[in-house]
């Protein structure tokens, strides 16, 4: 009976932490290794999936404008790399640990405007440096109270679960300021023009109009609203490029 009472407190504890940590997105408790281990597992499926441009100029722009911005971001623990994928989708996304992949419709869409695709690929690294994926993983394995108790440092034998999760997260509003506001400070101390982020909001805007409304896949993971784009206005005016100011 004593055991049993000592096992009941456990458990109770446990969902105490449970309740009070998933109502926010504030920490991960996935370590960096198993960050890179989930990027790579998402990698595979990737490119189970599409076809990756390896030996072409806009594999090669993409991979150069990405390794520009590296300099100017302090998360170094992580090996980042940067893939096209022969997709008509115009569509960015970034997986835990360092990989970035751009469509070919959204290159098609961009076209030569270098600024515009620096300020997305820097976007998809601010998810990456602020840990997003990671914890709104953790988030979610801290909601499922079972994973709570019986697993309390979760490994990565799950790892399949996981990464249906990954290609399917939303990001919540302040997660996509933040990175946003990395994302043009990491172009912008490049030497990159920062209203690239505006053209390219622009872009979108128009064609969820013309495409009444449903927009492209890039809008489904990451909602665009009039204040998000006057936010970004907002820290160009400003050369306020520090986030959290």
């Amino acid at each position: 009976m004593k055991r049993v009472n000592l096992c009941l407190l456990y458990c109770g504890s446990m969902l105490i932490v449970a309740v009070t940590l998933s109502g926010c997105r504030t920490r991960s408790f996935l370590s960096t290794k198993q960050e890179v281990a989930l990027g790579q597992q998402g990698t595979l499926q990737v490119e189970q999936e599409y076809r990756v441009e390896t030996a072409t100029a806009d594999a090669d722009r993409v991979r150069r404008i990405g390794m520009s911005l590296l300099a100017h971001m302090h998360r170094r623990d992580v090996p980042y790399s940067f893939h096209v994928i022969n997709s008509n989708e115009i569509n960015a996304f970034s997986l835990p640990g360092g990989p970035v992949y751009v469509c070919r419709g959204l290159l098609d869409m961009i076209g030569n405007d270098d600024n515009a695709l620096a300020c997305v690929i820097g976007h998809e690294l601010g998810h990456i440096n602020a840990r997003h994926v990671a914890r709104n993983i953790s988030s979610d394995m801290l909601n499922n109270a079972l994973i709570t108790i019986f697993i309390p440092n979760p490994s990565l034998q799950n790892g399949a679960g996981l990464l249906d999760q990954i290609l399917s997260l939303k990001y919540s509003r302040d997660e996509e300021y933040e990175a946003d506001w990395r994302g043009l400070s990491y172009a912008e101390r490049s030497g990159y023009d920062p209203e690239g982020m505006v053209r390219f909001f622009g872009q979108l805007e128009r064609l969820s109009r013309r495409q009444g409304g449903g927009g492209p896949e890039w809008l489904r993971d990451h909602p665009l609203t009039r204040a998000r784009i006057a936010r970004a206005e907002w820290i160009i005016e400003h050369s306020d490029y520090k986030y959290g100011k």
